[in-house]
């Protein structure tokens, strides 16, 4: 299945013609073929009205498909919102171990203090996970992530802000839903835990489905892509509908295209300089680039949680193309961000 997606210029990605419609009639419904992609797909492009008595059925069926496109994609947010990032676990990549106490139980006053200043600093949600998914990265069992997440979802539960629990365990998210979470965030996209899409149809939770491949522990090798867009597109799409057959809801589903997940540096700034076009799916987006590897050749010698200046900048580029959360660690310059939105939304109006 080759989801449709804008390209740029114009031109759309989707699947192969019906090899019995000519190219007249193809044009006659306002496309025409322009050349194959490398994962099978091809690339479209709308013609435009040409004399003749095909011109007036070759506009009108532009202009149903632009009408098409619009009422099915995800609408360009209002106003993009910021997702707080706190990390329970000893070895997170950019923060291990400062909410934990070693033994695998959260610290309550580093946390509420970090949980405090990102509700002063504008977070709408809070992101809580008690397992690390860095590249290479193992499996954590369920006690050990309830022992974390359960204490941790009391304390910060007084402020007021929705919570997000980072998890692949249908068992630690239906504990962490009964102490008051209201979100799943499942990197996994449903993949990891049979139970998990049950679960999230059962509770009718916003569910965050993530585009990656394998599991933390071998997905760097799994990197390999012919239409990285187009890949990414076609393999949420699946997941969507894997999450819509198990009874979920399409108005609780938000898709992340997975920003170092299954792909390098190279591939991670692509995803994110189209990650926009990922909206023609029909749901809203979530990015998280914050202070991950990608960036770590911008700032040199410099530790992730230093990052601050380049991930305000790709959080920018992702609001600036629609996204509707961004994950971040900080919210220091979230006005930056707000900015480079506001700038993209006014640029739509015009048009």
């Amino acid at each position: 299945m080759h989801q449709a997606l804008p390209l740029g210029d114009g031109d759309w990605r989707g699947p192969a013609a019906d090899p019995n419609l000519s190219a007249a009639a193809l044009r006659a419904r306002g496309w025409c073929m322009v050349a194959p992609l490398p994962d099978g797909a091809w690339r479209w492009r709308p013609v435009t009205a040409e004399p003749g008595a095909a011109s007036a059925a070759a506009a009108d069926a532009v202009a149903g498909l632009e009408a098409a496109r619009a009422a099915h994609a995800a609408p360009f947010p209002p106003e993009p919102r910021w997702m707080g990032i706190l990390n329970l676990t000893p070895d997170s990549f950019s923060d291990g171990g400062r909410f934990s106490d070693g033994e695998g139980r959260p610290r309550r006053s580093a946390l509420l203090d970090a949980a405090r200043r990102m509700q002063d600093q504008g977070a709408a949600a809070l992101d809580l996970g008690a397992e690390s998914t860095r590249p290479g990265a193992q499996t954590v069992p369920d006690a050990a992530q309830m022992r974390a997440l359960l204490p941790a979802l009391e304390f910060v539960g007084g402020l007021g802000l929705p919570c997000s629990v980072d998890t692949r365990s249908a068992r630690v998210a239906e504990a962490c839903l009964d102490a008051g979470a209201q979100i799943l965030n499942d990197v996994s996209g449903l993949t990891a835990d049979p139970g998990m899409a049950p679960l999230a149809a059962a509770r009718g939770c916003t569910t965050i489905l993530m585009h990656t491949r394998g599991d933390p522990a071998n997905m760097a090798a799994q990197a390999h892509y012919r239409h990285l867009l187009g890949e990414v597109a076609d393999e949420l799409g699946l997941r969507v509908q894997a999450a819509l057959r198990a009874g979920m809801n399409k108005e609780q589903i938000v898709l992340d295209p997975g920003i170092g997940f299954a792909k390098n540096a190279a591939q991670s700034r692509a995803l994110l300089a189209r990650c926009g076009a990922l909206r023609a799916l029909g749901f809203p987006l979530l990015v998280g680039p914050s202070r991950k590897s990608f960036l770590a050749d911008l700032t040199p010698g410099a530790a992730p949680d230093q990052r601050g200046a380049v991930t305000l900048g790709a959080a920018a580029l992702a609001a600036a193309q629609g996204a509707a959360w961004i994950r971040l660690h900080d919210g220091a310059g979230w006005d930056a961000v707000r900015a480079a939105a506001a700038c993209a939304r006014a640029a739509r109006e015009e048009a």
